[in-house]
Parts: C-alpha cells; sequence; structure tokens
C-alpha cells in the first residue's frame, strides 16, 4: 500500500502537468480506493475475531494517513477490554434464527441450540426464554419450568418470565405457586391481559369459579377481543350451572375468532346435551354444525359430537356418516386429543357403532305421539327411540343426555354443569310425564368413583354409597315437586368382566354394583319413586354379567327392552312395612 501511495506521489510531482487537476483527482481517487478496501478487510477480521490481522492493516493505514479517523476508531475497538462471555448479549442474528426454528416446529434444533447458547452466553435472559417455551411445546414442562425459573433470576423485572413460568407451575399442579407468579407479572405489568387470563384459569382449576370469571373478564376490559378468555368464561360459567350466560360466552369467542376449533366443540358439546330446551336455539345450533363443516373437517371430537346429535335426533343416516368420519380421521388425529377427549371419542365411537348395527326399521317408535323420555348419561342412547309398551299404551323412547354425570354429581350440595343440564332437560318435559333416570354406573367404575373415592378418603365403602344415594334421590326429589312425573330409576347391570383388570379389582367392582343397586331398592320407596331392575337380569356367574343384554363392555342394547316392560307391566308387590 505504500507503493502505491508514494508512486503516486512520484508521477505527480515529476508529470510536467502536474498542475492539472485531472491528475490530482485520478491520485486521490487511487488513495481513497485503497484506504477503503484495506479498512473494509480489517473490519472483516475483527468481525471473524482475527484480530491481529486487523490490528496490522489498521496500522498500515495510520502510518500514511495518522489522522483517519475510521483507522483510529477501528483501533481503538480493538484495544478495549473484551467483554466475558458471561456479560456478552448474543447477536441479533442468531436470536432470530432460534426464533424462525421455533416458529417452524422444530423444537428439538431450538433446545440443542439454545442449550448450547447458554453455556455461552449464560446470563442473556432471552435465550433463557426461548428454551423454556421450546421445552414447554414439547410437554417438558419440568424443564420448561426450571428454564423460566432462570428467566426470572436474571431479569426480576421481565413480566413475560414470570407469567411463563406460572403457566409451567400450573402444568404441574403447583396451582399456589403459579398464582403467586402470576401475581407478580401483574404488579410489573397491571395491564397484562395474559397474566389475567392464566390466572383465571389456575383459578377455574382450583374450582374458585367465581374468582376466575373476575379474572377473564379483567383481561377483557384490557383486550376486548381476547378470544380465548371468552371461551375459557365459557367453561367457567358452564361449570357454575350457568348454561345461557356459557352459551354466550362460546358465542362470543367465535364471533371474534371463527375458526377457534376449542369454542366452536366446547359450545357445540353444551348445545348437544340441551339440544331439546329453550337453551339450544336451532340456528345457533345448525350454524356450528354446518358452518364449521370444512373448517373442522380435521377434529376428531367434532364428529363425534356431530354423531351423537344425530342420534339423539333419531337421524341414524348421519350418525353413521359422523362415525365413519371419525374413524377416517381418528388413526392420525387422536392422540393429539387430550387424554379424556381420546377416551370420550373412543367410547362413544364404539358405543354408537353397536347401536347403529341394529336399526330402528319397524322398531322405532318415531311416529307415536306417546313419550317416556330418559334421562342418563350414556346410558339413556341404550333403548333411544325404540318402542316400549306400558299399560296397554305404545310409548316411544327420548333420550336427554349429560355427559359423564354420576350419582355423586348430584349428591352434592353446590351447583355445576351437570345440575344445570340435567335440570334443563327435565325443566322441557310436560309435566306428569312418564321419565326413566339412569345414572350410578360411571360411580361404580374402578378408576372414576367410589372404589377410588373410599381409598382417597379412607372412609367405609358401603357409607359413602349410602350418602350418595341418598343425596342423589333427594334431588331429584326436590326438581320434581315442581312437575309430578312418574319417575323410573334404572339401576347399575351387572358389570362385565374386564380382562385389564386382575381379579381383586373386577370382585371390587362387582360388589360395588351389587351394594349401589341395594342401596337404590331401599331407599327408592322413601319418595315415591320406581325402580327398574336392570341388575337382576343381566346377573350371571359370581356378581358379573351373563353378557346377553350387553353391546358393549358397559351398555345395554335393546334386546334388555322386553324384560323391562315385563317389569314394568308386573310390578312387584310391595314390601310390607
Amino acid at each position: 500500500m505504500h507503493d502505491i501511495i508514494n508512486n503516486s506521489k512520484h508521477e505527480f510531482t515529476n508529470n510536467p502537468n502536474s498542475h492539472n487537476d485531472i491528475w490530482l483527482k485520478k491520485v486521490a481517487a487511487m488513495a481513497k480506493l485503497s484506504v477503503d478496501r484495506t479498512l473494509l478487510k480489517a473490519k472483516s477480521h475483527a468481525k471473524q475475531g482475527e484480530f491481529e490481522e486487523a490490528q496490522k492493516l489498521y496500522h498500515v493505514v495510520l502510518q500514511a494517513f495518522p489522522k483517519n479517523k475510521r483507522a483510529q476508531k477501528g483501533l481503538a475497538a480493538l484495544n478495549k477490554p473484551k467483554q466475558s462471555a458471561a456479560t456478552q448479549s448474543p447477536p441479533h442474528d442468531t436470536i432470530n434464527q432460534l426464533i424462525n426454528l421455533y416458529n417452524q416446529g422444530q423444537l428439538a434444533a431450538v433446545v440443542k441450540q439454545s442449550r448450547a447458547l447458554t453455556d455461552q452466553y449464560p446470563k442473556a435472559f432471552i435465550i433463557w426464554n426461548i428454551l423454556g417455551a421450546a421445552y414447554k411445546s414439547l410437554g417438558k414442562t419440568f424443564e420448561a419450568s426450571e428454564a423460566f425459573k432462570k428467566v426470572t433470576e436474571l431479569s426480576p423485572n421481565y413480566a413475560d418470565g414470570h407469567s411463563n413460568l406460572g403457566v409451567t407451575l400450573k402444568d404441574q399442579g403447583k396451582l399456589e405457586e403459579a398464582i403467586t407468579s402470576y401475581s407478580k407479572a401483574l404488579s410489573l405489568k397491571p395491564d397484562y391481559a395474559d397474566a389475567y387470563y392464566n390466572m383465571g384459569n389456575v383459578l377455574t382449576d382450583q374450582g374458585k369459579l367465581k374468582e376466575a370469571i373476575e379474572a377473564y373478564n379483567k383481561a377483557l376490559a384490557i383486550k376486548p377481543e381476547y378470544a380465548d378468555a371468552y371461551n375459557n368464561m365459557g367453561n367457567a360459567l358452564k361449570d357454575q350451572g350457568k348454561l345461557k350466560e356459557a352459551i354466550e360466552a362460546y358465542n362470543k369467542a367465535i364471533a371474534i375468532k371463527p375458526e377457534y376449533a376449542d369454542a366452536t366443540e366446547n359450545c357445540l358439546t353444551l348445545l348437544t346435551q340441551v339440544q331439546g330446551t329453550v337453551l339450544n336455539r336451532s340456528e345457533t345450533f345448525n350454524q356450528i354444525t354446518e358452518d364449521k363443516q370444512l373448517e373442522m373437517i380435521q377434529r376428531p371430537k367434532f364428529h363425534i359430537l356431530h354423531a351423537i346429535s344425530s342420534f339423539l335426533s333419531a337421524d341414524e343416516n348421519q350418525a353413521q356418516r359422523h362415525v365413519h368420519n371419525f374413524k377416517v380421521c381418528a388413526s392420525k388425529l387422536l392422540d393429539n386429543l387430550n387424554p379424556k377427549d381420546q377416551v370420550f371419542c373412543s367410547a362413544y365411537s364404539n358405543y354408537l357403532n353397536a347401536l347403529l348395527q341394529n336399526p330402528l326399521g319397524e322398531t322405532s317408535g318415531l311416529g307415536n305421539s306417546n313419550v317416556v323420555y330418559h334421562i342418563g348419561e350414556s346410558h339413556c342412547l341404550s333403548y333411544a327411540h325404540r318402542n316400549l309398551e306400558i299399560n296397554g299404551e305404545t310409548s316411544r323412547i327420548a333420550p336427554m343426555i349429560t355427559f359423564g354425570a354420576k350419582a355423586f354429581h348430584f349428591s352434592k350440595a353446590n351447583d355445576s354443569a351437570f345440575k344445570a343440564i340435567t335440570k334443563a332437560n327435565l325443566d322441557s318435559i310436560p309435566k306428569g310425564s312418564q321419565v326413566f333416570v339412569s345414572f350410578g354406573e360411571i360411580d361404580c367404575r374402578p378408576d372414576e368413583g367410589f372404589i377410588s373415592a373410599a381409598a382417597k378418603l379412607d372412609h367405609a365403602i358401603e357409607d359413602l354409597i349410602s350418602d350418595t344415594v341418598t343425596g342423589y334421590l333427594q334431588w331429584f326429589s326436590k326438581q320434581n315437586k315442581a312437575w309430578s312425573h312418574n319417575m323410573y330409576f334404572v339401576n347399575v347391570p351387572a358389570p362385565e368382566h374386564d380382562q385389564s383388570y386382575g381379579a381383586k379389582m373386577n370382585a371390587d367392582v362387582a360388589n360395588v354394583v351389587a351394594l349401589f343397586n341395594q342401596q337404590m331398592e331401599k331407599q327408592i320407596t322413601q319418595y315415591n319413586f320406581n325402580m327398574i331392575d336392570v341388575f337382576e337380569f343381566t346377573l350371571g356367574k359370581d356378581g358379573f354379567s351373563n353378557s346377553w343384554f350387553h353391546i358393549d363392555s358397559k351398555h345395554l342394547g335393546a334386546k334388555a327392552l322386553p324384560k323391562i316392560e315385563q317389569q314394568l307391566n308386573n310390578p312387584p308387590s310391595p314390601i310390607p312395612s
């Protein structure tokens, strides 16, 4: 570089036309071009960490042009003491690359790169935050929680970090700790709608439904178009038994975000259960069942809800079509559902498929104006739309369903969705009607009723069953004062022997079913109710089902109707007092 500059100077001095401006500009341009290239090269070396090479080039420029400010600044930057890795911030390009990988769903790559970067930049909270988000999406809740804890330690005033930590604590069941995290986030950022929304979710899990709704309302006051907030508020209102308000909240969520699948399914789930009542406006139901078809085609639960709704309406063709659609999409998408919905969808798919194997045909009671209303959980579908003869009159059986309800739910003092849905159905029935009631089978299952409750509470199972039956019958007696229905309580059929459980658990189930039915028989006359004893004719050896009347592992089919008719038309003599 010195030679170029010196030669240029020499040429300028010895040229006879040295005073010519053209030569002056030419030499200046050559010198500037050479300096610019040298400075760019020095900068490139510095960027790549090749500091010695960069330093040499800056010195070359300064020897020729001691006052060159760019070279002076470049050299000064090289001579500054280097930040330690612990205090350095990662380059923006690195952060953007991680975010892009996360948005593309390449979560394993995000975790791998983030872990490496936390070693290089251990105090960069943004890296820990991305790592936590990736772990959360992978379902690694504990690892996500540890990453978000690091975020809050490194940046205590970062509200998002506290809120994210709260989400992972909730997922671990640490609800009080989650509340503390959300409260901290809100103290730092009072207008934080997401934190209020998340707080509402935890309060809902704690059963503090009033406080949860207040939290959702605060989120909506800050962010009026917050469709999640409306959806989850709908869930909380439903659990309080406020069905009309719940439907309104779901509809607001759908109006804001028409493609919101969860809100659509939640609304449809509720409307399916009250489709014969004033709560179910036909235009709303039809809009959800038809307009959402294309958007929801890949949602297994959507097809099952359609199938149940169609079967309740005696539309066998539509029910079969939706069961078929469920089977088509279920194999690849069922795993995406939460465990509870997986069980719900699979169980109803099998049950409906079994029911549809025996078409209504000539046995249909659809043309009959006489109706027996059958209220219950899934067992109310067993004889749906069939003819039944009582005292010389033929009636059709009209099902009215409350998903997942137990006798236990009616025995509790507090309001609930189970009570509200069942009451809405009862209230829609003409006064003085014939009504079958089928609840109690779920209470007798090995994993979600008397058996698990007795172990958890350390109570005698006989006492739990007796108290539950009392509360169950009392609730229906109270509701029936206004309607004077002629009510028949269907007891629990003898259980099928379940090969997936051991001998002891099967024996425990058989014992619980027998105890529940004994209590029903003992108490039912106190309330002026009648009982249909399906246990009697389904009982085989050793307390288990004879398998003549079951159409799947839990439900009876239409073959049981002649036995039921026999009991209704030849009631047993009253027990002497």
